[in-house]
C-alpha cells in the first residue's frame, strides 16, 4: 500500500505476515498534493470545533420523533414545482399564505393525495383543476386530499392549498422560531429532518425533490427576506415588500428555509469553472463589519472543493449565509443559515453544497453520507489551507472525540431517534473518521476519484445516494473489496486499542508485535494497516504493517539503530493505544528465555542458560505490572505462581546483567 505525504520523499514500508514466513517491502514514493491554498495562507487562523453546535442545529425541529412512521404522504406523485406565497411578521409568530404543487401521478391511477401538515395548522381552501377539492386530516400530521378526479400516471396537474396558523414551538424546538437580536424581531425556519410539515404542508420523505421552485415572502418594508436560489425582485406595497427567490434546482422539502429580519448584506465571489459565483452574506447590522472580515476566505474553501470534488453544484445561482439567533448552522441549499462564521462552520455548511444538498442521503440510516462528509471536509480544508498547521490538531481532535465511547456505530439503526440520528460522536465525528481510514485503506487517487465518481454519477446526482452506492464506488476505484471494512468500521461498534512492542534484534533488525483489543464485542478484530514511526540516528520512517489477528509478530529493518518509537504518527486510525514499548529480547550470544508449561493454568516456569537472573515481572496486555520478584540463580528453573491471574495474554519480562528478556504466555 503506497502512502501520500505532502511535498517530499518518504520511505514507507508495508508488512506483510505470512504463517509460513516473515517478510517485508520497502517502497519510496514521491507525491505531490494540492497545496497552493496553503502556500498563501499564514497561520493565524483559530482552529475551533463547534460539532456539537452543528449537530445541535442540525437536528431542532426534529423532535418527538418517537411517534413518526415513515411517511406515507405523496408516494403517489411526484412533485415537479413548487410555488410558495407567505406572509410574514418577524414580529409576530404567525405565517399564512398558499402554496401551489405541480405533480405528475405515478400510479396508474390517482383519485387522492395524502400529504403532512401539523393538524393545530388550519387549512381554509385547497383547489383542483379550479374547484375546491375535499379533505381531511387522517392523523396529528397528515391530511387526505380528494381530488374528485382520475389522474392517470405521468399525468401532469396541479393542486393550490390556502393554509395559516402559528406553527408549534415545541418548547423552543420548533421547525419555525420567532426571536430577536439586539432588541430586532427574526424569524427563521429550521426543518431536517421532519420539520417542514410544521410550517407548510408537502411531503417529507427521501423520495422526491421539489425539481424548480419559487419562494414569495411579503413582509413589513423595514424587514429583508433571505431564501433559496436567486434574488429576482423586491417589489414595495404599501408599507410591505415582496421578495421573489428563484430555485432552478432539485431540493428536499428540509431544505427550503426562509429567515426574515432587518438584514445588512454584503456580497463576496469566487472563481467556480471560470465564472464569478457569488457569494451573498445576509448579516445582523451590528455584527456586518466583524463577519465581512471573517468570510473574506470562503472563496478559498469553494475552489478547494472544487479541485477535491466537483464544481460547486448551485454554480448558476449563487453560495450565501444568512444569520439567525442560533449557535451551529444549517446547510439550507444555496443559503446556509449561520450561528456563527468561525472556519469549521463554514467549511462544514459549505460541503452540504455537495454532500447533503445535491447528493442527499435516501434513508436516515445513512445520515453518515451528509454528516461524516460534511465534518471531513472541514478536516480537508485545514490540510489544504493554513499551511496545514491545523491539519494535525483537527486529526487529533477528531481522532479523540470518535473514540470517546465504547459501543455505537456509524449506521444508524434507530432512525426514529435524534439523539441518535445527530450523534455528535457517531453520526460526524466518528463518520468523518471513518471516511479517513478508507482513504488510508485505499489511498488518496482512489479515495478522491471515488468521490467524484459517486457525486457525479447522473443517477445520483441532484437525487439520492445510499451507503452501499458509496461503497462500490470505493470498491471500483480501488478494485479491492472492503465488505470487512465496512463490517467492522460502519456496521460494526466501537474501536481497537493497540499494543505495541519493539524488540531490538541484531544487524538493526526489530521484532514487531502488535496486539489488540475490541471496545465492544461486535467485533472480533479490526484488520488494518498499522503505522508505527521509528526514530533513531537523527532519522525517522513510518513502516506500516498488514495486522490481521492479535498478537501477530512481523520482522522489519527501519535502516538505522532505533531509540524510540511512535504508534500510528500521523494520526490515521481511529483507534487508542495502550501501551508502546521498546526493549531487548535476545543477547548477541543467542541466548534465549524460555517458558512453560504456556499455557499454563496455575504456575510458569522459566530459564535463560547461562546467564545470571536478577528479577522477573509479569504484565497484562495493557502495560500493567501485576506480579513482581527478585531472582538470583544461573542455570536454574525458577517458578512463578500465576494462579491469581485472569485467563488471557501476560508478558513475563527478565532482567539480567543490563539486558531485559520478553516472552509471552498465556494463562487457562
Amino acid at each position: 500500500m503506497i502512502k501520500c505525504f505532502c511535498g517530499f520523499t518518504v520511505s514507507v514500508y508495508l508488512i506483510n505476515f505470512v504463517p509460513t514466513m516473515k517478510h517485508f517491502i520497502k517502497l519510496s514514493v514521491t507525491v505531490f498534493l494540492l497545496a497552493f491554498w496553503g502556500s498563501a495562507q499564514s497561520q493565524t487562523g483559530i482552529f475551533t470545533d463547534h460539532t456539537a453546535e452543528i449537530a445541535k442545529a442540525e437536528s431542532r425541529a426534529a423532535r418527538n420523533l418517537l411517534k413518526n412512521h415513515p411517511s406515507r404522504a405523496g408516494n403517489n406523485i411526484d412533485i415537479k414545482y413548487a410555488r410558495f406565497n407567505w406572509a410574514v411578521d418577524p414580529a409576530v409568530l404567525y405565517i399564512s399564505g398558499n402554496i401551489e404543487f405541480y405533480f405528475e401521478a405515478t400510479e396508474p391511477v390517482v383519485s387522492s393525495v395524502l400529504l403532512e401538515l401539523n393538524h393545530e395548522m388550519t387549512i381554509d381552501s385547497i383547489l383542483f383543476r379550479g374547484t375546491k377539492a375535499d379533505f381531511e386530516f387522517i392523523s396529528d400530521d397528515e391530511f387526505k386530499i380528494e381530488l374528485g378526479a382520475i389522474m392517470q400516471q405521468n399525468e401532469l396537474d396541479s393542486l393550490s392549498i390556502y393554509y395559516r396558523g402559528v406553527p408549534d414551538q415545541g418548547n423552543g424546538f420548533g421547525a419555525f422560531i420567532q426571536d430577536e437580536h439586539n432588541g430586532v424581531p427574526i424569524i427563521w425556519t429550521l426543518s431536517e429532518p421532519y420539520g417542514a410539515k410544521e410550517w407548510w404542508p408537502g411531503k417529507n420523505d427521501l423520495s422526491d425533490k421539489i425539481d424548480s421552485m419559487d419562494v414569495y415572502v411579503t413582509t413589513p418594508k423595514q424587514y429583508r427576506v433571505a431564501s433559496n436560489g436567486v434574488l429576482v425582485s423586491e417589489n414595495m406595497s404599501g408599507d410591505n415588500k415582496t421578495y421573489h427567490w428563484k430555485h432552478r434546482y432539485p431540493i428536499v422539502s428540509y431544505l427550503v428555509a426562509i429567515a426574515v429580519t432587518d438584514y445588512a448584506q454584503f456580497s463576496n465571489y469566487a472563481n467556480v469553472g471560470g465564472q464569478q459565483l457569488e457569494i451573498l452574506n445576509y448579516v445582523f447590522p451590528e455584527d456586518s463589519a466583524d463577519i465581512a472580515q471573517q468570510t473574506k476566505n470562503t472563496y478559498e474553501i469553494i475552489q478547494l472543493y472544487d479541485t477535491l470534488f466537483s464544481l460547486y453544484p448551485f454554480r448558476e445561482e449563487k453560495y450565501g449565509h444568512a444569520q439567525f439567533a442560533w449557535g451551529g448552522g444549517m446547510e439550507h441549499q444555496t443559503m446556509s443559515f449561520m450561528g456563527g462564521y468561525s472556519h469549521d462552520l463554514r467549511a462544514h455548511e459549505l460541503a452540504h453544497s455537495w454532500f447533503g444538498n445535491m447528493v442527499t442521503l435516501a434513508t436516515w440510516h445513512d445520515i453518515w453520507l451528509n454528516e461524516g462528509f460534511a465534518t471531513y471536509s472541514t478536516g480537508l480544508s485545514y490540510e489544504y489551507m493554513y499551511d496545514g498547521y491545523w491539519w494535525p490538531v483537527w486529526k487529533n481532535n477528531t481522532r479523540n472525540a470518535a473514540v470517546s465511547l465504547p459501543s455505537g456505530s456509524v449506521y444508524c439503526e434507530d432512525t426514529t431517534s435524534v439523539e441518535r440520528i445527530f450523534s455528535v460522536v457517531l453520526s460526524y465525528h466518528k463518520a468523518a473518521y471513518l471516511l479517513h481510514m478508507i482513504r488510508w485503506v485505499i489511498g488518496d487517487d482512489a479515495f478522491f476519484t471515488a468521490v467524484r465518481n459517486y457525486l457525479n454519477d447522473p443517477m445520483i446526482a441532484y437525487g439520492f445516494a445510499t451507503n452501499q452506492e458509496l461503497k462500490d464506488y470505493f470498491e471500483s476505484a480501488c478494485n479491492c473489496s472492503l465488505t470487512e471494512f465496512y463490517n467492522d468500521w460502519y456496521y460494526g461498534e466501537g474501536y481497537p486499542t493497540y499494543g505495541i512492542t519493539v524488540n531490538d534484534l541484531t544487524d538493526r533488525q526489530v521484532l514487531v508485535t502488535i496486539h489488540q483489543d475490541q471496545s465492544h464485542e461486535s467485533v472480533d478484530f479490526f484488520e488494518m494497516p498499522v503505522p508505527i514511526g521509528f526514530y533513531g540516528e537523527g532519522k525517522d520512517t513510518t513502516i506500516v504493517f498488514d495486522n490481521t489477528y492479535s498478537g501477530q509478530e512481523f520482522y522489519a529493518e527501519p535502516g538505522f539503530s532505533v531509540d524510540s518509537v511512535k504508534f500510528d504518527p500521523d494520526i490515521w486510525l481511529a483507534a487508542k493505544c495502550s501501551y508502546i514499548s521498546l526493549g531487548v529480547d535476545d543477547l548477541p550470544s543467542g541466548a534465549a528465555l524460555q517458558i512453560w508449561p504456556n499455557p499454563a493454568r496455575d504456575k510458569i516456569h522459566f530459564t535463560v542458560p547461562g546467564v545470571l537472573m536478577e528479577k522477573a515481572e509479569v504484565y497484562d496486555l495493557a502495560g500493567n505490572m501485576l506480579l513482581s520478584l527478585p531472582v538470583t540463580t544461573t542455570n536454574q528453573t525458577v517458578g512463578i505462581d500465576i494462579s491469581s491471574l485472569h485467563p488471557g495474554i501476560y508478558f513475563l519480562k527478565l532482567f539480567t546483567n543490563g539486558y531485559s528478556y520478553r516472552q509471552k504466555f498465556v494463562v487457562l
